[in-house]
């Protein structure tokens, strides 16, 4: 008889070129990639099937105890394959692993990208034209997950979770989303969730309703949070430091040292982001104006730069 799931099952691993079954497909283990409060990700390769020879991100579930979180994990999965954005990382095939002391964890297979925006910040390689992109391609992103029939509330927009391909940007890590249609019955669990991003936000990322909302529980979550997020995110890529200082705790009110931007089309940046940074939802632009917004900053930067060296960027 199977016992019932505990701590003492809350972790997982992988022998190097061990092979897991998903619905689709095999998959081998490669190397470890990292490890949060609910998932274990390891590089893997693809042995069978239409992917063969490709890797992947096998992302498994290991908090197995804890039945809210092991919710928002299937949630997570559902809403990746709900929504279809070049922009946004994509599942490929998923399933659940038989372990040898009887338990059973869900996983996903998502595509694999090796660098992030961090890394890009890390190394200062982001100039103003790769940031501007970088968040043209993210703020598409979002308003497709503002846009479904049940908006989708992200929540954890970093630049570890921004990922960059020779083809773009990526939006992902959609471990913290919510569905406003949700909203009813998420006065308590995964909110209350704890760890390094408790209660659903990261550290440094931090938007007011968030913040309200872990003190008191009752503020609404809003599609607006993640235009603030990512403000202070596309911020941080176009001065390389972020905005926010920092907190002594996650709840304490945000404090902002936003300065000018300065150079081509600066103030149009900076007016934009104050606009996202705005306290009040109410006073931020939905992601679309933004957006629209910042496809005429691109357009502009294009022709300044044609101008000056005469290259077509």
């Amino acid at each position: 008889m199977v016992s019932l799931p505990n701590p003492a099952h809350d972790r997982f691993f992988l022998n190097h070129l061990q092979s897991v079954k998903a619905k689709g497909a095999w998959y081998y283990n490669q190397r470890f990639l990292g490890r949060g409060g609910n998932g274990t990700a390891f590089l893997v390769t693809c042995s069978s099937g239409a992917n063969v020879g490709m890797q992947f991100v096998l992302k498994v579930f290991h908090k197995i105890s804890d039945p809210t979180r092991q919710k928002a994990f299937l949630a997570e999965i559902g809403h990746l394959r709900s929504l279809n954005h070049p922009a946004i990382t994509r599942i490929f095939d998923e399933g659940i692993f038989n372990a040898s002391n009887g338990m059973k964890y869900p996983f996903a297979v998502i595509e694999f990208v090796p660098i992030t925006a961090r890394t890009l910040l890390v190394s200062k390689q982001v100039d103003r034209l790769q940031a501007i992109r970088i968040a043209l391609n993210c703020l598409s992103a979002i308003d497709c997950m503002h846009g479904t029939t049940a908006p989708l509330v992200h929540r954890d927009i970093k630049p570890e979770n921004i990922l960059i391909s020779e083809m773009g940007a990526k939006l992902a890590d959609f471990g913290l989303v919510k569905a406003l249609a949700d909203l009813p019955a998420e006065q308590s669990g995964v909110d209350a969730l704890d760890g390094t991003q408790w209660p659903g936000m990261p550290w440094r990322y931090r938007t007011p309703e968030l913040v309200q909302r872990a003190n008191n529980n009752t503020t609404p979550i809003s599609p607006k949070s993640d235009v603030y997020q990512f403000g202070t995110v596309f911020y941080e890529l176009l001065t390389g430091f972020n905005p926010q200082l920092q907190p002594d705790m996650v709840t304490d009110p945000i404090d902002l040292d936003l300065r000018e931007i300065r150079g081509d089309q600066g103030q149009e940046l900076s007016t934009l982001i104050k606009a996202m940074l705005a306290e009040k939802p109410s006073n931020r632009p939905p992601a679309k104006v933004c957006l629209k917004r910042l496809n005429k900053i691109h357009e502009s930067y294009c022709k300044s730069l044609h101008s000056v060296t005469g290259e077509f960027v």
